[in-house]
């Protein structure tokens, strides 16, 4: 399987589960998107993942789902 650490819009594969503590420093729980990101961190099967890297992380704001377009660019492999 094939791991990408970072993509434009997306999660990055994380080698380990995250702690409690540490889901505020690695998540970002009011993104829009942070669903769709769940789904590909599922299907992938990655034991966690961090969302520092995408373009949408928020610096101390609330990142905003910007449209369905990054959605599509995430493929989520399996079956089509």
């Amino acid at each position: 399987m094939r791991h990408r650490s970072h993509r434009p819009h997306g999660p990055a594969y994380f080698g380990r589960p995250l702690g409690f503590d540490e889901v505020k420093e690695h998540r970002n729980l009011a993104c829009g998107l942070y669903p769709v990101c769940l789904q590909v961190v599922v299907r992938r099967q990655w034991p966690g993942f961090s969302c520092q890297p995408c373009s949408l992380w928020p610096g101390g704001q609330q990142a905003r789902m910007s449209g369905p377009a990054q959605i599509l660019s995430m493929p989520m492999g399996g079956p089509s």
